[in-house]
């Protein structure tokens, strides 16, 4: 029996006819899940992750993939079994479907879902049961008191955080909690923020230097729910299980919840006076300190001389007709020289290590996939990044070793010539600058190319070590609550524009940046990637004289910040 008809048995036992399948755990971890999380994997057959399904009893079943995951959607789900969708719950509203019972997991799906969900039917029913109905048909005995791995250690306050997490209380409760009109307590799901509020870090999850936990904050008491508690902590410390239970002793109280948080934490609060807003401790650790972003400038040039060192391999390899260089094997050996570097923790994300018509996928994985082996005569991007003790790192660049098309030339400099625009302009200071702006300057400026497949839609905010991927601001079309949160002087974003041909080839761009404020008050992006580009894919007659400047002033900043070897040198000589 398939999947999907197993879980429709399910389904039908108890007098359901839809099920809502989401890409969680409990704690909104925006990627790198857990094997025993990507219950969504398992049910599609698809790698795609950071979605959405939901199957009916008798009117198919339906996906939402993120837009860089849709062509790989494409590729791998059943056509027979899924139905691809942009919109979910516009779909299945269009579509007037009868669905009188709605099922979902509570423990795993975000308020904000079940928001949206409910806007389109009063026919929700949470299962509050021990096991997850995706882990039943799977067999994956997965408990919700889920132990904490590996140990717990503390960050380096003076070195590497730069605040003290008793001064971030402090603030938490002085700017946020403690106000003339209410007492707020805080509920916090998300691991990021508790690891970031308390200076601790775990290695419970992949890529991700987090440790499974939940947290309360009054404005006189922090309970920490964890299982594995560091032995030098002075808070109270209960058992990860127990959280649930504790939320509702909560009675009368004013609670202060984040939308990510899950539905389950809001129907234990059902005694508390529940107030849901944008997380007060995401808004403290988007503007980073100075220690901060000291940390980030000096990850960054220790992470781009590992990939110069890695390219000057590849080189090599490619020069001496070695045939035998597979996606994978620069996947590794990126890896290996990251490791090498000071303060090193973990990978940020699996590498994307992609050549040929994989470069089409936006979020391919070549260990996921048949990976290829790189020739000369094809494009080949490198999309990586690692946690450091002191920062985080993202970078793409694509590169080809042969001669390059017309087109593949035209599109990288067009994709360059937009990365120059942010570069160069100064923006206002002001709350109307966010990341939907930026979005719609940089697709007017690639509208010479509007009849490709351009995607833009991949800025984000830079954990501060505590993943790739922060989840405040973001640069997106999307029209969501990130892309018009406001942009600051001391935010980390990312810029990663990519052009992609379905089953031919594309290329993409990457830096993270600082950003900054001047005297006269305007906004700049600086970077803090420090990675020649490719001359042999650059048309110099489409740069204007100022673009030309602007990059030989950011390659001779390249060279006097990394130590990126004779490659690094032999790249921007050809500049020359």
């Amino acid at each position: 029996m398939s999947r999907v008809k197993q879980l429709r048995a399910l389904m039908s036992e108890n007098q359901c006819d839809a099920y809502l399948i989401t890409d969680s755990d409990g704690h909104y971890t925006f990627y790198s899940l857990s094997q025993e999380n990507r219950r969504l994997n398992w049910i599609t057959e698809c790698q795609a992750q950071c979605g959405l399904a939901i199957v009916t009893l008798n009117d198919g079943a339906f996906f939402q993939a993120l837009p860089n995951y849709r062509l790989l959607a494409k590729l791998e789900v059943d056509g027979d079994v899924w139905t691809l969708t942009d919109d979910l719950f516009q779909w299945i509203n269009s579509k007037k479907l009868s669905l009188k019972r709605i099922a979902y997991d509570p423990y795993l799906t975000p308020l904000f879902v079940t928001k949206q969900l409910s806007a389109f039917t009063s026919s929700l029913y949470p299962i509050h049961s021990s096991t997850n109905w995706i882990d039943i048909i799977s067999k994956k005995a997965t408990s919700r008191e889920r132990p904490t791995l590996t140990p717990i250690w503390s960050l380096n306050e003076l070195c590497f955080a730069g605040e003290t997490s008793t001064k971030k209380l402090e603030k938490l409760r002085q700017i946020y909690l403690n106000n003339e009109q209410k007492k707020y307590t805080l509920v916090v799901t998300a691991m990021d923020e508790i690891a970031w509020l308390l200076n601790l870090r775990g290695n419970d999850m992949q890529c991700n230097p987090l440790f499974y936990s939940f947290a309360i904050v009054s404005c006189d008491r922090l309970w920490l729910f964890t299982d594995n508690p560091h032995e030098d902590l002075h808070y109270e410390i209960h058992p990860y299980g127990s959280f649930f239970a504790f939320l509702s002793t909560l009675k009368d109280t004013d609670v202060w919840l984040d939308e990510r948080s899950s539905a389950a934490v809001l129907h234990y609060l059902s005694s508390a006076i529940v107030h849901v807003s944008r997380s007060p401790i995401q808004q403290m650790k988007e503007i980073k300190n100075s220690v901060e972003l000291e940390g980030f400038r000096q990850c960054h040039f220790r992470d781009c001389a590992a990939v110069c060192q890695t390219f000057e391999w590849l080189e090599k390899n490619m020069k001496n007709d070695v045939l035998n260089v597979t996606e994978v094997d620069v996947a590794i050996y990126l890896e290996n020289r990251q490791r090498e570097q000071a303060n090193f923790v973990s990978i940020a994300f699996d590498t994307i290590s992609a050549s040929a018509t994989n470069t089409a996928l936006i979020e391919y994985s070549p260990f996921a996939a048949k990976m290829k082996k790189i020739i000369d005569r094809d494009l080949y991007y490198l999309d990586a990044g690692a946690n450091y003790l002191d920062g985080t790192t993202d970078m793409t660049r694509t590169i080809q070793f042969g001669k390059a098309t017309e087109e593949q030339i035209k599109c990288y400099t067009l994709l360059l010539r937009a990365i120059l625009l942010i570069e160069t302009t100064k923006f206002p200071s002001d709350d109307n600058l966010n990341g939907f702006h930026i979005y719609s300057l940089l697709k007017s400026y690639l509208s010479t190319i509007n009849d490709r497949n351009e995607h833009l839609s991949f800025g984000h905010g830079v954990s501060h070590g505590g993943g790739v991927i922060e989840g405040g601001v973001s640069i997106s079309d999307s029209h969501s609550f990130s892309t018009l949160i406001p942009i600051r002087a001391g935010m980390v974003l990312t810029l990663e524009p990519g052009i992609y041909f379905e089953g031919k080839w594309g290329i993409r761009l990457e830096n993270v940046y600082e950003v900054i404020e001047d005297d006269q008050r305007f906004i700049h992006f600086i970077p803090l990637t420090l990675l020649p580009y490719s001359r042999s894919l650059i048309d110099f007659n489409l740069l204007t004289i100022e673009e030309i400047v602007w990059l030989n002033s950011y390659h001779q900043r390249c060279l006097h910040c990394v130590d990126g070897g004779s490659w690094m040198k032999q790249q921007i000589n050809l500049f020359h």
